[in-house]
């Protein structure tokens, strides 16, 4: 037989007479020698693997001259019969490894350094076997259709992560995420951050603005929501489409370095102006723009502004709390306390595991405590009341750690603390339900100060002194704000024209003007339409002709006689007040319906009243469609990491982050 030299020049398929000498040369144990002694003398000849051989293992194993099916494995070393199937060479690694370690380690030397060959045998020796190993396919082109996919999904990924959006371009620098593409797809090659900001992120705004755009120019009316975390201020568009769908897009980023909008109010101000502009959005069709602080935006601008709902009943809250009576500065030192436990146990590990032990010993629920976020509105009740619901076992690890046993509550510091709770608990689920930007909320504002007066903010004979000043401060710094300003209007027209609630919850008093306001705002849409309708195109004289016979008078028809009369009639005061009783008239939504479904399916019995439904309903009563983005409970985040971003490239992540989900 013919020896080789070294296994290097070997291919893995082959398994020619050079290959069985190598093998031949290796040490053999005491074991091997017994079973060799065992056999004949001069053993049987075995042939190699038909077929796909794709394993350097079938260089040691091989089939008797008998076996013509190949069934049974044999090892060309030790002649012993391996259990395998046809294409399964595990058990033939483990033989090697446990029963001829130098070959085991000679086979892995070959798998993993054997150069890669298209066709050949080993070292180019094998007769008419081809390569086990193809050559690795190139990388896909720029170009080629499956790169594109690949890198718009890249895209898509990086502008809808949830916590990381604006620093989201950032992520394909990272080790793990680009091990995980080249693992999925190793013929990609992964671009770097700079194309995805500079070339991918540009062209997915770009694409997302247009269709954007083209969903505004269907819209009748709008309103905007204006809000953010210093110092960005975000803008959002809320409109009802043609099939009366409540819309919400976000539309730009805003860059002020004020401190708060309030500071800037010309800022503000200048930037509505340009996005107005940017977006070529009508402003006689802006109903008006939601804000914390609407006063500060409409001494800027020329537009209506409405003051956030939640914000109103957040600073009633703390008026309320500061206001109240027996004892203001016992409440104070309450609310104190409750911040000062909460934090250190939140921001120890040691005692957070104490806090989680003590739940389990004294059965009750294992939470964790919540901390007070002035930037979400009834997050002070929310750590108040998870703070009563783990009393026992906050004092069971304040009195076993003696650096905090000092903020072991009093009894007194309790009974405060629950008639706060008591008070403001009623509150949460408004809060919730308006911070809702998915369904119509700015009607609810007059029937919920209805609810508060009559019953939630009601005084009870049972509530504790505390808890009834609580409630009388709350109502009546709410009823103070919205008894006055530009917006009262505003509410109840968008409570008129609710068929939830129509006059139901409108003061008695200033119905009358509320319905003539309504209807004389109909007579100038009425007015409006027959300006825009164009007068029909004079006819052009036929040149004369030569007479002929006299035409025949044609008989008049009995309708003729009233064609005259009818056009006459034209959309006037009265006839907009008459489609205005007749809505009033008509039978009350009930309350969990949607609004809108039922304006779709009335449309056209009352047109012109549909169309102030369309302009009044779209408004927020919050300004969390717009701060959602940047706040706790949000969508996306703007990271302290992000500091340093270009401002536009903030306002397109977070454009793409807030509208592609809805698009």
């Amino acid at each position: 037989m013919e020896a080789e030299g070294d296994g290097e020049g070997g291919g893995e398929g082959s398994c020619g007479s050079s290959s069985l000498a190598q093998v031949k040369t290796e040490p053999k144990s005491e074991e091997d020698e017994d079973e060799e002694e065992e056999g004949e003398d001069e053993p049987e000849e075995l042939l190699p693997k038909r077929g796909n051989r794709s394993s350097t293992v079938w260089l040691w194993f091989g089939f008797r001259t008998s076996d013509v099916e190949q069934k049974t494995v044999i090892c060309k070393t030790c002649r012993r019969q391996i259990a395998t199937s046809d294409s399964n060479t595990s058990n033939l690694f483990y033989h090697l490894k446990t029963r001829h370690e130098a070959l085991y380690l000679e086979s892995l030397r070959i798998r993993d350094h054997l150069p890669l060959r298209s066709n050949g045998g080993h070292g180019g020796q094998g007769k008419g076997h081809k390569g086990r190993r193809k050559e690795p396919s190139p990388n896909y082109d720029e170009q080629s259709r499956r790169h594109r996919d690949i890198t718009e999904a890249i895209c898509r990924f990086l502008v809808s992560e949830e916590r990381l959006c604006v620093a989201s371009p950032d992520t394909v620098r990272r080790r793990g995420f680009r091990e995980l593409i080249r693992t999925l797809e190793p013929r990609y090659a992964l671009p770097e951050a700079k194309h995805f900001t500079e070339v991918q992120l540009p062209r997915m705004y770009e694409e997302c603005r247009a269709e954007v755009a083209e969903e505004l120019r269907e819209a009748d009316y709008y309103a905007l929501t204006c809000g953010g975390t210093p110092p960005y201020v975000g803008l959002t568009v809320h409109f009802v489409d043609r099939h009366w769908i409540l819309r919400s897009r976000r539309l730009q980023t805003g860059y002020l370095p004020q401190e708060r909008p309030a500071d800037g109010a010309d800022g503000v101000a200048s930037l509505l102006r340009e996005v107005l502009h940017s977006w070529d959005l009508r402003r006689d069709m802006l109903v008006c723009v939601t804000a914390d602080h609407a006063a500060a935006i409409e001494e800027g601008c020329e537009w209506n502004g409405l003051q956030c709902f939640g914000l109103h009943l957040q600073t009633a809250v703390e008026m309320s709390l500061k206001t109240c009576s027996p004892s203001q500065a016992a409440v104070s030192d309450a609310v104190g306390m409750c911040k000062q436990v909460t934090a250190a146990i939140s921001n120890s590990l040691k005692r957070r595991c104490q806090l989680a032990k003590a739940q389990v010993d004294l059965n009750v629920p294992i939470q964790h405590l919540k901390t007070e976020n002035p930037w979400r509105w009834g997050s002070r009740q929310q750590m108040i009341g998870r703070f009563l619901q783990q009393e026992k076992a906050v004092k069971q690890v304040l009195m076993e750690d003696g650096r905090v046993r000092h903020l072991t509550p009093s009894r007194q510091d309790m009974q405060i603390l629950e008639a706060i709770n008591l008070a403001l608990s009623p509150l949460k689920e408004f809060t919730d339900a308006f911070s809702g930007g998915e369904y119509i909320a700015v009607s609810y504002v007059r029937p919920v100060l209805h609810l508060f007066r009559n019953q939630i903010l009601k005084p009870q004979h049972h509530d504790p002194p505390l808890t009834s000043s609580i409630k009388e401060g709350i109502l009546g710094h709410l009823v103070h704000a919205y008894a006055r300003g530009p917006g009262q209007r505003l509410l109840d027209a968008a409570t008129l024209l609710d068929p939830r609630f129509k006059s139901a919850y409108l003061d008695p008093e200033r119905l009358d003007g509320i319905r003539s306001g309504a209807a004389a705002e109909m007579e100038l849409l009425m007015a409006g339409v027959r300006a825009e309708v164009p007068s029909p195109p004079a006819e052009r004289p036929e040149p004369p002709g030569p007479p002929g016979p006299p035409a025949k008078k044609a008989k008049r028809s009995l309708s003729s006689y009233f064609k005259k009369a009818a056009a006459a009639c034209q959309p006037d005061r009265a006839s907009a007040e008459l489609e205005l009783d007749t809505y009033l008239r008509t039978a009350d939504l009930d309350p969990e319906k949607d609004p809108l479904e039922w304006w779709r399916r009335h449309e056209v019995n009352f047109p012109w009243v549909a169309r102030l439904a369309k302009k009044y309903l779209c408004v927020p009563a919050t300004s969390f469609p717009s701060e959602r983005i940047f706040g706790a409970g949000g969508d996306a985040r703007v990271p302290a990491t992000a500091g340093c971003a270009k401002p536009h490239r903030v306002d397109q992540l977070l454009f793409l982050s807030a509208n592609r989900r809805n698009t």
